[in-house]
């Protein structure tokens, strides 16, 4: 029996040091579980800022980009306000013209009448 609870004895201790053993392994994973933690929390914080970053530069971007579009489309419109104008005087103009030209046709055939030939007749 002696020998049976010396055996008992040294199972109990290896199994003793076998759960000191995974104690001390499960605190180190512990410890590398929070640090994984902490530096993939830090990590993505940075990214998060990196993308902050990012993102506010392409909108700074986008709203210079807008302004000057819009820039560009105010100095079109100003440059095709006048070309209109001037387009809308000079029909007046023409049309004018023309009307002048029928008046001054019409009077000058009413005050010199055409010859009347043997083969010119009109009617």
């Amino acid at each position: 029996m002696p020998d049976q609870s010396r055996e008992s004895e040294k199972q109990i201790i290896t199994v003793q040091k076998d759960i000191e053993h995974l104690k001390y392994v499960i605190a180190e994973l512990e410890k590398d579980c929070s640090f994984v933690k902490d530096h993939f929390t830090t990590k993505n914080a940075e990214r998060l800022d990196d993308i902050k970053t990012v993102h506010e530069r392409i909108d700074d971007h986008q709203k210079t980009d807008l302004d000057f579009h819009e820039q560009v489309r105010k100095k079109i419109s100003c440059r095709f306000d006048i070309l209109d104008e001037r387009i809308r005087h000079l029909d007046k103009w023409k049309w004018a013209t023309w009307g002048a030209l029928i008046i001054i046709g019409t009077l000058v055939g009413y005050f010199i009448p055409l010859p009347k030939g043997p083969g010119l007749s009109l009617l």
